[in-house]
């Protein structure tokens, strides 16, 4: 054959070869389609594969606890042996009948002295003892009483000792109510109420206590009847009658009865029926046959109170909601407790009494805040009917932290975030109560710019840069009875550090009559909401550029002068700035006045910059509240923390917190009397300087809040803000920017957060929290198991 035969051959075969790579190629390419579309459809990366972050999930069994770290199990069971081993004590177990015996009310971390922790976490001290903080109720002994005591140090405890700052004995009379109080209680009160009550309760409610099926009347909600509200110094509560229904405080009658408690027994003191005060069951019913008579609430998903989806949808709405993506992995990094995002770090834990707590927040390496963390919330009510004018919470008497149960990834958090549990020792259960989900930890886009320009036209430079404001947000929501608390800690890339609190929930309904016109609208059928206030109260321990701090007013103040430029010689007023150092801490005990705007800044005297300025940080309260009631009448004097809007003292051990779990009972001689801190009127010039910040809002309930008040308008907050501690806007440094500008008559866009393309590596992940609620209920719900 000749040569041009053989190129012909080659040149099929060549064809031939080619067609069948080709073929091969189409075929794996849509193969590679197929399973890139079905891991798209069914598939998520694993936590691993996308998040750039370090987490030591099993903390608890940490060998080595940081300063800040909560007590480890193998802290726990060596404090427990060591509290149960001691005969001075002499405590029962959790499980036993704890009427007139002592027992742990609660125990949690101990911060040791701040001191001791600066040296140790910044010239690299010793880390300082591990403590533990330890509330023991003493009701056997003749001298009954309440221990607050220090035991260390862990995990081999060998002292104990006084908290400082509190007396080595309380009166017995201050303790909190116990879930063996409210138990027993309520277990005696139903039968003595029905034994008299039974048939009047189904002739004017339609229901009864006891004996009732699934249609019954439940004493589940009470409220502590203060000595400043009862004269004297007796231990009493008021319980309510309601519906056993989603949700329950929506669905009060008429009836309800104070308990006074004597040496372990109960009495009825006070019967509320139908409008009318009674001394006795008895009594009250001599009026039974006057009754308003009321059906049981006809219970399905469209019953006012449930929070069952219902109502009309739009066609919209029927598409899902918008989701978080992070295309890289997560953008922060966590060890343990412990949080790195961008140029932020810092500590949190749950403290048992207070609530959220953050510690050792520094930016860029240089501390903020040593310590910024929940103290109280206080909810005080109005009415006509004693129950709710007497009404008047603060919720660490029910201990806050334990009630920040598990938070829900797609509704209190997004997929996205992160969870962390907690553990608390409590009067309830031997081993520690782990709870899940507690806190979350996530990264968001506002969908606002945090900064931005356009200058439109040549003459002004003709470019655009804007910058989208991601922040991370640390939040956990506590449950504490109706009301539900949202609290976030916001870390913004330009050093702002936000502290927000919100409120939602179920209002507390009571029973309709004309006499509570005054004070709230008729919601419901048989159904008024009162008016009632929420506050909140901080502890923001500043250390900026180091412990020795000056506090600051800037007062905006209005200048008037002569006109030098007007024909006719005519005054002129503007603005104008007027610094004041505020020298002691009755002049730092701030009350809010439109007359007299100003800012309150803190920093070091020492440092400033090459202008002369100093290094400073605003505090701006963007919650303010006027507390109404009359300063030392009644219960306030249990809030007057509330009396100011932000206070300012020296920090002192002793002054660790501005309120404390007694506050139901102590009014007359407070275990923790904030006005003390001020009163000694110390100087706070060059000091270590520790801001009370008081949030607030009055909240008169309406229909839109059925079934539960939502969020928007009740959000409240108060920001930390660099002024003049920085050169520039310190998030210049990040690359979440986009710019544009013209270039030879196109257009040049950059995106610095992408230059190497917008391929996202991390696509949405579904969670698996629905399914593992499934096995492990307990994420959610109150376990039954002891």
């Amino acid at each position: 054959m000749g040569s041009g035969s053989r190129s012909n051959r080659c040149l099929l075969f060549s064809t031939v070869i080619l067609s069948v790579v080709c073929i091969g190629l189409v075929v794996a390419l849509i193969v590679i389609i197929f399973k890139d579309d079905d891991r798209d459809r069914n598939a998520h990366p694993k936590v691993d594969d996308c998040d750039v972050i370090q987490q030591d999930v099993s903390e608890q069994e940490s060998q080595n606890p940081t300063v800040f770290q909560d007590l480890t199990e193998k802290e726990i069971e060596a404090l427990t042996n060591y509290l149960y081993s001691r005969p001075e004590f002499d405590l029962v177990r959790p499980s036993a009948n704890k009427t007139n015996a002592n027992f742990v009310f609660m125990a949690e971390l101990h911060l040791p002295n701040k001191s001791e922790v600066i040296a140790h976490l910044d010239q690299r001290g010793r880390q300082p003892a591990r403590e533990a903080k330890v509330i023991i109720i003493r009701g056997k002994s003749s001298d009954q009483q309440i221990n607050e005591i220090v035991v260390g140090p862990l995990p081999n405890p060998s002292y104990h000792h006084p908290v400082p700052g509190i007396n080595a004995s309380l009166p017995y009379f201050y303790r909190p109510m116990t879930d063996d109080d409210y138990g027993s209680v309520i277990a005696n009160l139903t039968n003595t109420v029905h034994s008299e009550f039974g048939d009047i309760f189904r002739s004017c409610y339609g229901s009864s206590v006891k004996d009732c099926g699934d249609k019954c009347l439940t004493f589940v909600y009470a409220s502590t009847f203060s000595p400043a509200s009862s004269g004297t110094n007796m231990r009493k509560t008021w319980y309510w009658l309601n519906y056993d229904v989603e949700y329950y405080v929506l669905h009060p009658v008429d009836f309800s009865v104070l308990v006074g408690f004597y040496h372990g027994q109960t009495n009825i003191e006070i019967v509320w029926f139908q409008g009318k005060q009674f001394k006795t069951l008895q009594e009250a019913k001599t009026i039974a046959p006057k009754c308003t008579t009321r059906s049981f609430p006809v219970v399905d998903r469209n019953l006012f109170s449930t929070m069952n989806q219902r109502g009309a949808v739009p066609e919209a709405a029927k598409k899902r909601a918008p989701i978080h993506v992070e295309p890289d992995g997560k953008r922060y990094t966590v060890k343990g407790r412990h949080v790195h995002y961008m140029k932020w770090s810092f500590d949190f834990r749950m403290s048992t009494a207070y609530g959220p707590q953050v510690y050792d927040i520094k930016f860029d390496g240089e501390r903020i805040v040593y310590e910024l963390g929940l103290q109280e919330i206080s909810v005080f009510y109005t009415g006509h009917s004693p129950q709710q004018r007497f009404s008047d919470y603060m919720d660490s008497a029910e201990l806050i932290g334990p009630s920040g149960t598990g938070l829900v990834p797609g509704a209190d958090c997004p997929d996205h975030a992160m969870f962390f549990d907690t553990k608390h020792v409590t009067e309830t259960s031997e081993r520690p109560l782990v709870v899940k989900n507690v806190f979350c930890l996530f990264e968001l886009n506002t969908g606002e710019p945090i900064r931005r320009h356009h200058s439109y036209s040549k003459t002004e430079g003709a470019f655009y840069e804007g910058m989208e404001n991601s922040i991370l947000v640390l939040r956990t929501i506590v449950t504490i009875e109706n009301y539900d608390y949202i609290f976030d800690f916001k870390f913004f890339q330009n050093g702002v550090l936000e502290t927000k609190g919100m409120s939602t929930g179920y209002v507390l309904g009571n029973a309709f009559s004309e006499m509570e016109r005054k004070y709230g609208f008729q919601i419901q059928d048989f159904i008024s909401a009162n008016y009632h206030s929420h506050m909140f109260n901080f502890k923001v321990d500043l250390d900026i550029n180091g412990t020795s701090n000056r506090y600051e007013m800037i007062h905006v103040k209005v200048e008037t002068a002569t006109n030098e430029f007007s024909a006719n010689n005519d005054n002129f007023s503007q603005g104008m700035i007027e610094r004041e150092i505020i020298d002691t801490e009755k002049k730092a005990a701030y009350k809010f006045n439109f007359e007299n705007p100003s800012y309150h800044v803190f920093y070091n005297n020492a440092t400033t910059d090459k202008y002369g300025n100093h290094r400073a940080y605003r505090l701006i309260n963007q919650g303010m509240m006027k507390q109404i009631l009359p300063e030392g009448r009644n219960k306030e004097p249990a809030i007057n923390w509330a009396r100011y809007q932000t206070a300012v003292t020296r920090h002192k051990p002793e002054e660790a917190h501005s309120s404390s779990m007694y506050t139901e009972f102590d009014v007359y001689d407070p275990v923790v009397n904030f006005q003390r801190f001020i009163d000694d009127d110390e100087s706070i010039v060059d000091q270590d300087l520790v801001v009370w910040v008081t949030m607030g809002v009055h909240h008169i309930p309406h229909k839109e809040d059925l079934p539960v008040t939502t969020t928007p308008g009740m959000g409240l907050s108060f920001v930390l803000q660099p002024f003049n501690y920085f050169d520039e806007d310190p998030s210049m440094y990040s690359l979440d920017v986009i710019r544009i500008e013209p270039h030879h008559g196109n257009v040049n866009v950059l995106k610095y957060a992408h230059a190497t393309g917008s391929k996202m590596t991390c696509v949405p992940r579904k969670t698996n929290f629905f399914d593992v609620i499934k096995v492990e209920p307990s994420i959610i719900f109150e376990s039954t198991n002891g």
